[in-house]
């Protein structure tokens, strides 16, 4: 312990818990003043100042170093004061070697990020200048170049550090980079990556009290250079939305700023359309009492020289234009973007629903209800849903069991949670979408040369309270640090030490125990994860085992007094989190009906945000959700962002914060200091201080830095290094390792430096030379130009002189030589006349003699031709006589007789007709004679007319003959240039002659189109090798040869057959198919006798290069041969047209027909033979033919394979057996390696079915009743993997895909069976128990979940058509006949279809019936009744719902494109999808579709017939259509079809009918809402409704019901067979008679007849009877005997209780009496029964005739009163009951509470009640402010729980009118609470 000696003046370092400045002011008596810091005095004792306490400071301490690594003194106390020292200097960078350290100076601070600074860090190396961002990001950019490698650049520190702004000036660094490399321009995309920030920051960032503008998600920016160094695209990650931000805030926090901006900044009639006003009227915006903070500022984007604003202590108020012109800038940004104004308006009028729904609130009265509808209302119309379902979903939670629907009230917390959850949804969606649009818009086109990551994520937090939020955000901040200790620290001494570098090791901290405790087994995440996975997980049950699993960790704090708490030990500090709300949040729960509510909007944009979202019964497979949680995704995708980050070349910016209270000129040195320590500050400065940050390998360096070691002539790269380095650095600057040589960074900014001037010196001499040798080529090209411009005039020149001379000459030969040309002809005419006639007399003697040759001949021919014919009938004769003998004699000569007349008919008609053919063939010889006489004589004279004026023009001219050499020059470019004329003509003819022909093309004209376009005509899965089930190289032939097979035989028998193992199969053929096709066809003709040349025979056909040969059996001799390159043509459209699959060879000698099995083998030989006819030899050899199973004559299923073997043979060496499960195969091959060959092959690999198995067991796998195989099976990630046994090789495979289906297990003779259809096939398993088979049923089911959806092609041009223009559209149609309208049947279904059966009742497979359903349209264009066969269609859609979208796209497709829209085909499709259209409705993405193809046609054809259909579909779609649950009746129909609405009558009391005109949409309440508005009714009074009413039967109809379906479902009923649609009463409001008027007076007046009929008013037999006689006064007037009437339409009659005494029954209810049980016992007892009913029938007519009388009775005493009076005496006598006007239903209380178990329940306007049946007082009544909640837990069962009171259950059919009624009193009741407010 030593003393120093310090001088006034001098500076100290005072040791306390870290280091600070003193300055020694004065030394008096041995007493020093000090004054530390700055701001502290001490006075200090000279004895004191010992080396323990204090130590000298360097003087170069007292200014501020700029790489912390030159620190003179290194501890602590150096480094705080040294960033405070530069800090105050306004120098808020500073260097740690290559690292930043950048401190927010909460100021802006003037030309700090200007264009000069810039420019000038751009040219400059690291380290050459002020420290500052720029170099950083320059520096990066540079290692592209340098190390070849992708770089990054990791910003981290607290929130509030300045990280978002960090992030904002390396971009804009980068942009400006890629703009100088791109003539200063800024290229696109560089724009559209800049003007993200501001979308990101108003969507994504927020005031914190920590931060102004808190980023709260994580972003990682990716850019890709190409190799110029401009920017060609970018990509942005985001991690973790803080969702609940939108709903809630901390004390003094605000919403995300776009909600600000929002209200603030939007136009005033935009703001309007979204009724938006202050911000304090809205809740989302303002609970949190920050709506304009006095203290929040935020950056200018205005002024350039201060972007680092949000970093500044101006502490005034904010400007309230603030906020406006960052809306504008957003706005800008949007625009940047290529955001329509559409689009922008859709996501500005979300955000607008989004604060309206804030403002939804909830009071209880009987479950939550709405207290707001005016802000309801505007938050379903902004987000476009049904504002009625949107309450439902907000006060109700939906449930569905068996098919039912069931509606449980919500408490006020509830409905809370409910409405924040929607919110949260839609702006985590709506955030989601718009990084996804930002991303399309500046994605790479193609792989760039490298990138440049930015990473800014959120900062550590540590508030009061700390929620999941933080958790997640604290964890990804460890593992950023651990990525910081791993590069810096880790990694940099491990490579010391094994590269040999001395070194000795530094401590640092290492935060891998903190990420341990959070990622291992049991961890904190995987504690959450699974509890999250129970449903009964509750927080409490999470902590307890956070606390049991990790109390004894020393990063776990297990807070010491009882509570929601837990605690880790961050590297940042210990930080305490609230478990509270932590499941909640990691499973990110939706509720099924609110996600199917926002996908059910009618805004395609809202539908675009949750288009991606499943429900649960769709995640899980089997209603099991097994959706990853929020924890697993975050942890998975920051996994992920950590691999990224390892493969990148990183660079550091660390971010501190002078003070916690955001002020300018505040250093805290407690703040800053912790933030050093926990950041590893001081570790890193010695690390980079002693250490060697760069280093490279010696052939590296030696390849860099080649222009400096020049000079050295050694080839071994380690030597020439370290002789470079000893010569020109310091032994300090460099260390020399086994690979590489490590430098400091100074070291390499000299090299670089030096290599840079080098370069430079080097490029300007070559510059030099280039120039020089460019100028030259320039004056010889130059040089050149000038003497052809010479030669030319001289050329032209000397031609002048030579044309006159030659002009002369002409003349001269003109004249001489037509005067002989003259001569010559005159010769010549005379000399062609004779040679004519003679000619002609030859031609005349010549068929003289043919005629009377021919004449001859035919005498001859029908000489011969009798006598042939008479020998034949005399050998008849005579072989017929010997037969039949004498009993046949008379016969015969009848027979002979008749045979003679026929012979000489027969003779004299070929005769006749022989004379006729003969003279017409003479004629037409003549007349050809005649015709080609003509001809040649026209074709003379011509000749000798053009040469007589040859001739005469010659003589007048006197031609010369170089004269007429020069003319023939002349006219031959004459006819050169025609020609080209001609051909430039005949080429545009072709093109459009190709534009008609593809505008009708024929069916069998399809792959012409497909050759002119270059494409398929037809979007098929298979052929274009789109499946994802097949496997190119699975379906290649693995090996082939020709092997010996064993025939089955009695002689064993050994043939030759050529064999393939392909796939899953060994084929065997005959021979090998080295042609390109073959197979068996029906061939027309071939026969020898006359009948035979008319019958079709099958025949092989084998098609070898262009020769296709025919033969009666494969392997048989040749029949016949064509050769292609002969025929014609080749026909598909038989002569016959009831042949199908036709092909028609015409060539030169005949027309060969040919039949071919089915449509697939018809288009396959088609497309072969067209493509051989028309593809050239020399190509011939590129097509081949796969080997075609059909034409295999035996096949082994290697699945049913068992084992392959060598075995014996005497016949035959080298014999393997195959074992199948059901028979043995022998082979012989030709030598032992073929033989062993063939075993491996067959013989499957041994590999363990185990490995990488998800789930594996055995299975019986079933093909038939009787063929099952128990085979033990393995479910990997790719598919079924199947073996014999647990350890036994893989015998089989299925393939899983996105198409594949596993159904649902269901039990089948005591074992539980499901199938698995995949292409083409379907496997059906069984195992033991149920539980097991759901096991397998829903691992299969995520397997095939788990795949990449499949897409068509058509898909895809679905999505591509959304975002092009109209030309574009055109294009895109034009090239796809898969998107328009063609004639031709498609082979496979437009859209991708899942494998397997159509339904349970059609096992046609879904892919075969939409194939078949497009065939049909063909029948359809021509049928005579359209509405049967759209009834039809229909129908199979309601068994088939898979196939909707299918039939749309089809419909669309074939109304697309057509030529004339107004042609009846196109009419009828119209039709077809106006009747799809009302009864089903499209998938989202289909509908889009459907809308673009409607709005295209009214758009593009306006005015024409088809244009009313698409207006009408329009209108529908605009309506809302709805789906339909039976088949439109065809009076619906035949309406529709003429775009009319159907007529219906509705039924009322007293037999009135009302007459409404049904649309397609009317529904039930719409109808009712047309009736009261009709008849004149107050709709606030009473409740009206429709009923169903069958005979006596009434059943509601509910509001949202189309009247439509309800007609369709009694289409066969008529109203006058007991059938009708009813309006009357459903609930009664007002009870005061006397405020009704005289109609609601009737209405009223028949519910209480309708509940009297119907048994459910309380009163004794005897008032009942009163009642009826009542009721028959006013319907019938007085009583006279004639009137009869149905006592059950007005009274409801019923047995008495005791029908009968005890003795009155013969043995009743027992046997005795019946003797012995025996022969006959079983008749007995259904007599009895039979006598049973036949009583209780007598009984019941006595009952009625009793009940008459006693109505007739008391009906007789009301004669004279009138119809009136006996209303008003019957409502009089009902209104006495309690529940008069109340719903009546019979009721069975399932508990024991009541004494009777069968009650009436009655449902009132403001209370329900329980009555005993037929009494008239109550047992209990509750009104609805005391009901909690009312549902149907199940079918037939209706629950009411009540406060105070045990639950209401009871059994009832008509539990759903129960709770309508109930819902809809309520819904009257607080509408009428809120009219008295």
């Amino acid at each position: 312990m030593g003393i120093l000696e310090v001088q006034p003046g001098g500076w100290v370092w005072v040791k306390r818990d870290f280091a600070l400045p003193a300055n020694v002011i004065s030394s008096a008596n041995g007493v020093l003043t000090l004054k530390i810091d700055g701001d502290e005095e001490v006075k200090v004792n000279s004895n004191d100042l010992t080396t323990d306490n204090y130590s000298i400071m360097h003087p170069s301490c007292l200014q501020g170093h700029q790489d912390m690594a030159s620190l003179s003194d290194l501890h602590e106390g150096s480094l705080l004061h040294n960033l405070k020292v530069r800090y105050f200097a306004n120098e808020i960078y500073t260097y740690i070697g290559s690292i930043l350290v950048a401190v927010n100076p909460y100021k802006p601070i003037s030309g700090l990020y200007s264009n000069e600074n810039l420019e000038k860090y751009s040219k400059q190396f690291i380290g050459e200048d002020k420290p500052h961002i720029y170099a950083i990001a320059n520096e990066a950019f540079r290692n592209i170049w340098k190390s070849g490698e992708s770089q990054c650049v990791l910003i981290s520190g607290e929130s509030g550090a300045g990280k978002t702004e960090s992030t904002k000036m390396i971009l804009d660094f980068l942009s400006a980079m890629g703009a100088k490399n791109n003539n200063g321009e800024k290229s696109l995309v560089s724009s559209r990556i800049l003007s993200s920030s501001p979308i990101l920051e108003a969507f994504g960032n927020a005031k914190t009290v920590y931060n102004h503008n808190s980023s709260r998600f994580g972003k990682f920016i990716q850019l890709a250079f190409a190799e110029d160094g401009n920017i060609v695209g970018g990509n942005i990650s985001h991690y973790l939305l803080e969702k609940n931000r939108t709903v809630g805030q901390n004390p003094s926090e605000r919403n995300y700023h776009i909600f600000y901006q929002l209200l603030l900044g939007v136009t005033e009639p935009l703001k309007s359309k979204l009724c938006l006003d202050d911000p304090k009227n809205f809740r989302y915006v303002s609970a949190a009492g920050a709506v304009r903070d006095p203290n929040c500022e935020k950056k200018s984007r205005k002024q350039k020289d201060n972007p680092m604003i949000s970093k500044a202590g101006d502490t005034s108020d904010i400007d309230p234009e603030q906020d406006k012109n960052d809306f504008k800038e957003v706005m800008s940004s949007f625009e940047v973007m290529g955001l329509s104004n559409q689009v922008v308006e859709e996501i500005l009028t979300i955000l607008a629903g989004i604060l309206h729904l804030g403002n939804v609130t909830f009071h209880m009265d009987g479950g939550a209800q709405i207290s707001d509808k005016d802000a309801v209302e505007k938050a379903a119309q902004f987000l476009s849903v049904n504002t009625e379902q949107l309450i439902e979903s907000l006060t109700h939670n939906k449930r569905e069991m068996r098919g039912e629907v069931f509606l449980s009230p919500l408490n006020e917390d509830q409905a809370l949670a409910s409405r924040d959850s929607i919110t949260m949804a839609v702006y985590s969606h709506l955030f989601d979408w718009i990084i996804q649009r930002i991303n399309s818009r500046i994605k790479a086109p193609k792989t760039p040369f490298s990138s440049i990551g930015v990473l800014d994520i959120f900062g550590f937090e540590n508030f009061a309270v700390n929620r999941f939020e933080q958790f997640n955000i604290n964890f990804a901040n460890e593992k950023l640090q651990q990525f910081f200790n791993k590069h810096i620290f880790s990694l940099e001494q491990l490579e010391y030490n094994q590269e040999g570098i001395p070194w000795s090791d530094i401590d640092w901290t290492d935060n891998a125990g903190c990420i341990d405790l959070v990622e291992r087994k049991m961890g904190v995440f995987s504690v959450i994860d699974e509890e999250s996975r129970f449903p009964k997980g509750t927080d409490k049950s999470m902590l307890e085992k956070l606390h049991n699993a990790n109390a004894k960790n020393p990063f776990y704090i297990k807070p010491k007094i009882t509570g929601p708490d837990f605690g880790i030990k961050h590297y940042a500090g210990d930080v305490i989190y609230n478990t509270v709300g932590f499941l909640e949040k990691n499973r990110g729960s939706f509720r099924d009906d609110l996600i199917t509510l926002l996908k059910d909007s009618k805004s395609d944009f809202m539908y675009d945000l949750f288009e991606g979202v499943k429900l649960s019964t769709e995640r899980g497979g089997r209603g099991k959700p097994k959706a990853a949680t929020v924890a697993s995704s975050f942890k998975e995708s920051l996994s992920s962002l950590m691999t990224t980050l390892s493969s990148s070349n990183p660079f550091f910016i660390r971010c501190v914060k002078p003070n916690a209270r955001k002020q300018a000129n505040d250093f805290q040195n407690q703040l800053m200091i912790n933030q050093l320590r926990y950041s590893g500050m001081m570790q890193t400065v010695v690390i980079r201080r002693s250490g060697y940050p760069v280093r490279r390998l010696y052939a590296d360096f030696c390849s860099r830095y080649q222009p400096l070691l020049a000079s050295i002539y050694t080839k071994v790269p380690k030597d020439k290094v370290s002789l470079y380095l000893t010569k020109n650095a310091s032994e300090k600057e460099w260390q020399a390792g086994k690979t590489k040589v490590f430098m400091k960074e100074t070291l390499e900014n000299n090299l670089e430096q030096q290599r840079v001037r080098i370069l430079g010196s080097a490029a300007i001499m070559i510059q030099k030379h280039w120039r020089g040798a460019i100028a030259r080529m320039r004056y010889r090209k130059r040089l050149q130009d000038i003497v052809k411009v010479q030669s030319v005039v001289r050329a032209h020149l000397y031609r002048k002189f030579y044309l006159q001379t030659k002009s002369a000459a002409l003349v001269v030969q003109k004249y001489v030589r037509g005067h002989i040309a003259r001569q010559v002809v005159a010769e010549m005419w005379a000399e062609k006349c004779a040679r004519l006639e003679a000619e002609l007399e030859a031609q005349r003697k010549a068929l003289e003699e043919r005629r009377a040759e021919m004449e001859r001949l035919r005498k001859e021919a029908q000489e011969q031709e009798a006598e042939q014919l008479r020998r034949e009938l005399e050998e008849e004769e005579q072989a017929r006589k010997k037969e039949e003998e004498e009993r046949k004699r008379i016969e015969e000569e009848r027979m002979r007789e008749a045979m003679k007349r026929m012979e000489e008919l027969e003779k004299k008609r070929r005769e006749e007709e022989a004379k006729r053919q003969e003279e017409e063939r003479i004629r037409l010889e003549e007349e050809r004679l005649e015709r080609e006489r003509e001809e040649k004589r026209a074709e003379d004279e011509r000749a000798a007319a053009i040469l007589a004026a040859e001739a005469e023009e010659a003589e007048q001219m006197g031609l010369a003959d170089d004269e007429v050499a020069l003319d023939e020059a002349e006219q031959e470019m004459f006819r050169h240039l025609q020609d080209l004329d001609s051909h430039l003509g005949q080429e545009d003819g072709e093109h459009e002659q190709e534009i008609d022909e593809w505008w009708d093309l024929e069916p069998e004209d399809e792959d012409v189109y497909a050759n002119m376009t270059g494409q398929e005509g037809f979007d098929t899965i298979s052929e274009a090798g789109d499946t994802p089930e097949i496997d190119v190289e699975s379906s290649l032939p693995v090996h082939a040869g020709y092997l010996k097979v064993r025939e089955a035989s009695m002689v064993s028998r050994w043939k030759q057959k050529y064999c393939i193992l392909q796939g899953d199969s060994m084929l065997i053929f005959n021979a090998k198919q080295d042609y390109l096709k073959s197979g068996w066809l029906r061939k027309k003709g071939g026969g020898k006798g006359t009948l035979s040349r008319r019958n079709w025979l099958p025949r092989f056909f084998i098609l070898q290069n262009t020769t296709l040969s025919y033969f009666e059996f494969e392997g048989g001799e040749v029949k016949g041969q064509i050769n292609l390159r002969h025929a014609i043509k080749i026909l598909e459209n038989p002569l016959d047209k009831n042949k199908n699959n036709y092909i028609g060879l015409v060539t030169p000698e005949r027309t060969y027909e040919i039949i071919a099995e089915d449509e697939n083998e018809h288009r396959s030989w088609l497309r072969i033979l067209k493509e051989v006819h028309n593809t050239p030899d020399e190509l011939l050899h590129t097509m081949k033919e796969e080997m075609n199973p059909r034409n295999a004559v035996a096949s082994i299923d290697l699945i049913e394979l068992e084992s392959c073997n060598r075995v014996e043979d005497k016949a035959e060496n080298h014999v393997f057996c195959v074992i199948t499960n059901d028979r043995l195969h022998y082979f012989a091959a030709e030598d032992s390696d073929e033989m062993f060959r063939w075993i491996d092959l067959l013989s499957p690999q041994e590999i363990n079915v185990k490995q990488n198995a998800l789930h594996s067991g055995y299975m019986t796998l079933v093909k038939s009743k009787i063929v099952r195989r128990k085979v033990f099976v393995s479910l990997t990630e790719k598919g079924l993997e199947m073996s014999k046994r647990r350890d036994g090789p893989i015998e089989g495979k299925i393939s899983l895909h996105s198409l594949c289906v596993v159904t649902n297990p269901e039990e089948v003779g005591g074992e539980f069976c499901f199938y698995i259809h995949v292409r083409k096939r379907s496997y059906y398993f069984a195992v033991k128990t149920m539980a097991e088979a759901n096991q397998w049923a829903d691992d299969i089911s995520e397997v095939i979940t788990s795949k990449e959806q499949f897409q068509t092609r058509t898909e895809r041009l679905i999505v591509e058509l959304r975002n092009l223009q109209s030309d574009e559209i055109d294009s895109v149609y034009k090239s796809n006949a898969i998107l328009r309208y063609t004639k031709a049947a498609i082979q496979t279904p437009i859209l991708a279809l899942p494998y397997g059966p159509c339904s349970a009742t059609n096992s046609t497979p879904l892919q075969e019936q939409a194939v078949s359903i497009y065939k049909s349209f063909l029948n359809y264009e021509g049928a005579t009744s359209p509405v049967e066969f759209i009834e039809t269609q229909l129908g199979h859609l309601f068994d088939s719902p898979l196939l909707i979208d299918e039939l749309y796209c089809q419909l669309i497709k074939q109304t697309s494109w057509v030529r004339d829209v107004d042609n009846p085909q196109n009419l009828r499709y119209w039709m077809f999808l106006l009747c799809v259209l009302i009864t089903h409705t499209p998938s989202r993405k289909i509908l889009r579709y459907l809308k673009f193809h409607i709005q295209r046609n009214t758009s593009k054809y306006s005015g024409t017939e088809m244009y009313k259909f698409a207006v009408y579909a329009e209108g529908l779609l605009t309506s809302g259509v709805k789906q339909r649950e039976y088949v439109p009746s065809r009076e619906e129909l035949k309406k529709l079809l003429f775009l009319k609405d159907m007529p219906a009558s509705i039924s009322c009391y007293g037999g009135w009918n009302c007459k409404i005109a049904v649309t397609p949409t009317l529904t039930a309440r719409v109808a009712v809402a047309r009736l009261l508005s009709g008849m004149g009714l107050n709709p606030r009074h009473n409740k009206y409704a429709l009923f169903e009413k069958l005979d006596n039967t009434y059943k509601v109809i509910e509001d949202r019901t189309l009247i439509s379906d309800v007609l369709a479902k009694f289409e066969r009923k008529t109203p006058g067979e007991g059938w009708c649609i009813f309006f009357k009463l459903f609930g009664i409001v007002e009870f005061n008679i006397a405020k009704c008027d005289p109609l609601e007076l009737v209405f009223l007046y028949e519910f209480v007849c309708d509940q009297i009929r119907r048994g459910l008013f309380p009163d004794d037999k005897v008032s009942l009877t009163e009642l009826a006689g009542l009721r028959c006064q006013y319907l019938y007037g007085d009583y006279t005997p004639d009137k009869s009437y149905t006592v059950s339409d007005i009274y409801k009659v019923t047995l008495p209780e005791v029908k009968y005494p005890v003795s009155s029954r013969k043995n009743t209810g027992t046997l005795r009496g019946l003797g012995t049980l025996g022969k006959g016992t079983i008749r007995k007892l259904k007599d009895l029964y039979t006598d049973t009913e036949k009583e209780d029938e007598l009984l019941m007519q006595e009952e009625i005739e009793k009940a008459k009388n006693t109505i007739n009775d008391y009906w007789k005493t009301k004669s004279g009163l009138s119809k009136g009076a006996a209303q008003q005496e019957l409502l009089k006598v009902t209104t006495r009951w309690l529940a008069f006007g109340y719903g009546i239903f019979d009721v069975l209380i399932i508990d024991n509470r009541f004494r009777e178990t069968e009650l009436w329940l009655a449902v009132g306007r403001n209370d329900i009640a329980i009555y005993p049946r037929q009494k008239s007082l109550p047992l209990e009544v509750h009104t609805y402010d005391s009901i909690i909640s009312f549902g149907a837990p199940q079918v037939n069962v209706f629950k009411i729980t009540i406060e105070g009171h045990a639950p209401l259950e009871m059994n009832t059919p008509e539990f759903l009118d129960i709770a309508r009624l109930m819902k809809t009193y309520i819904g009257i009741m607080v509408k009428m609470k809120k009219e008295r407010r």
